[in-house]
């Protein structure tokens, strides 16, 4: 069996509002949240499958998205490349798919806390 089969990996946007504020892509999941995630396709990086998902599953322009981040996140269950990309309010063309919301840094508090994050990134 591949390894990479059944990798996963996660990834936010931090979305930079007009205003100088930030709001972080998220996946809400009963009563908290989550990072986005995916398995890694067969034939495709972590990278390309979490771009993947971005652009079919919540209907985003990848095109308009830069990666700025990449490190770990442990939870007890598993370690996760950790994907945060970042894209500008005047960016966004459509509505995003409504399993997913944007929220604001303090929202995420407890989300990070979940996680075991290897070179916390500086936001």
């Amino acid at each position: 069996m591949d390894v990479l089969s059944n990798k996963k990996v996660a990834g936010t946007i931090m979305l930079n509002l007009n205003d100088g504020s930030k709001k972080f892509l998220v996946h809400p999941v009963a009563d908290s949240m989550e990072f986005v995630t995916t398995k890694v396709s067969e034939n495709m990086t972590g990278l390309a499958s979490m771009l993947q998902v971005f652009k079919e599953e919540i209907q985003l322009d990848v095109a308009s998205i830069n990666l700025v981040e990449l490190t770990n996140a442990h939870t007890d269950a598993e370690n996760m490349p950790l994907f945060v990309f970042e894209m500008n309010e005047e960016n966004i063309v459509s509505t995003i798919n409504n399993a997913y919301v944007w929220e604001k840094p303090s929202e995420l508090k407890n989300l990070l806390a979940s996680y075991d994050i290897e070179g916390v990134p500086m936001f």
